[in-house]
């Protein structure tokens, strides 16, 4: 059962003192909304590692869990004897989830890691034109006529690299 606290009286720099079980639904929700997850992914390599990083990947925070999807059953079971060690990395990077987050639970789905791995494939992939090429000379010419008023010559020919990038 929640106990009444009031959402004007919520302070986030309070958070380590209130229970997750004391904390009313809709102001648990306004947490979430201060709370960047892509910032967790983001740092996920700092927390568990370059390696495990690779095959591993934070998914959710639902009630009292952060779910963490791996690619193995066996790097879930690693995880798992060393998911006290990674909440401390978890709650030492966003001191806000100390309350929120218990356990970690971990999801196993190998698809998921084929999938990336198929994008970063096709992002190297992705055709480059040559500096010689007829199509990067017509680009070339269409951005320095664009960047023509442009008067710092290393901002003019980024703006022009970038511009033959979008192409």
């Amino acid at each position: 059962m929640f106990k009444k606290l009031g959402y004007k009286r919520l302070n986030y720099g309070d958070l380590d003192r209130i229970d997750s079980h004391d904390i009313k639904r809709d102001e648990m929700h306004s947490l979430f909304l201060t709370f960047d997850f892509l910032d967790l992914i983001r740092k996920w390599p700092e927390i568990v590692g370059e390696k495990l990083a690779a095959v591993t990947s934070p998914l959710k925070i639902k009630q009292d869990s952060l779910f963490v999807i791996t690619k193995h059953s066996s790097y879930s079971q690693e995880l798992s004897f060393s998911s006290e060690m990674i909440k401390k990395e978890v709650f030492k990077q966003f001191p806000n989830l100390k309350p929120i987050v218990k356990k970690l639970a971990f999801q196993t789905q190998e698809n998921f890691f084929e999938q990336k791995l198929i994008k970063e494939k096709e992002l190297a992939l992705a055709p480059k034109l040559h500096p010689q090429s007829p199509k990067y000379k017509i680009l070339k010419q269409e951005a320095e006529r664009l960047f023509s008023d442009v008067e710092d010559s290393e901002l003019r020919d980024s703006l022009i690299s970038l511009f033959i990038q979008s192409k």
